[in-house]
C-alpha cells in the first residue's frame, strides 16, 4: 500500500514541476491543441465514471462498478492519458529540459501505477480481464 501512494505523490509532484509556472506560457498550436484534448479526455472520463466512483489512488472502490463507456470504451486509462498529453502540450507551449525530464518520469510512474491499478481491477471485476483484453491502456489502437 505505501508503495503505491508513493506513485500517487510522485505523480502529483511530477505534474507541479511540469506546470509551474504556467503564467509564462507562450502560444503554441500544437500545445494548445494538446492541452485541449487533455481537457475533452479528462471531462468525458470524469462524466462517464461520475466523481463517486472516481479514485486517485489505483484502487477500485468497493462499492464502485466497472465503467466501459464514454472514453473508457476506447482506453482504459483515460485519465493517466490526459495527464500525458496536458503535460506534453505543456512543453510545447513552455520547454525545459526539467519540464521534459518530469514528463517522461510521469509517463513512468502512470505506467507503473496503472500496473498495480489493473492487477486490482481484475481481482475486483470478473470482466476486466476481458475489457482488458479488448482496450488499449492509453492511446486507442496504439498504445
Amino acid at each position: 500500500m505505501r508503495d503505491i501512494m508513493l506513485y500517487v505523490i510522485a505523480q502529483f509532484i511530477l505534474l507541479a514541476v511540469i506546470a509551474w509556472p504556467l503564467a509564462s506560457l507562450k502560444i503554441s498550436i500544437v500545445g494548445l491543441l494538446l492541452i485541449l484534448l487533455s481537457v475533452f479526455i479528462a471531462f468525458s472520463a470524469l462524466m462517464a465514471n461520475r466523481p463517486s466512483n472516481f479514485n486517485v489512488r489505483p484502487h477500485p472502490k468497493e462499492t464502485g462498478t466497472l465503467v466501459v463507456h464514454g472514453p473508457y470504451k476506447f482506453i482504459r486509462h483515460p485519465m493517466y492519458s490526459s495527464l500525458f498529453f496536458g503535460g506534453l502540450g505543456i512543453l510545447f507551449c513552455q520547454f525545459s529540459y526539467w519540464k521534459l525530464i518530469a514528463w517522461l518520469l510521469l509517463v513512468v510512474v502512470l505506467v507503473l501505477k496503472s500496473r498495480f491499478e489493473e492487477k486490482a481491477l481484475c481481482a475486483h471485476y470478473a470482466g476486466y480481464r476481458v475489457y482488458q483484453k479488448s482496450n488499449k491502456a492509453f492511446i486507442p489502437w496504439i498504445w
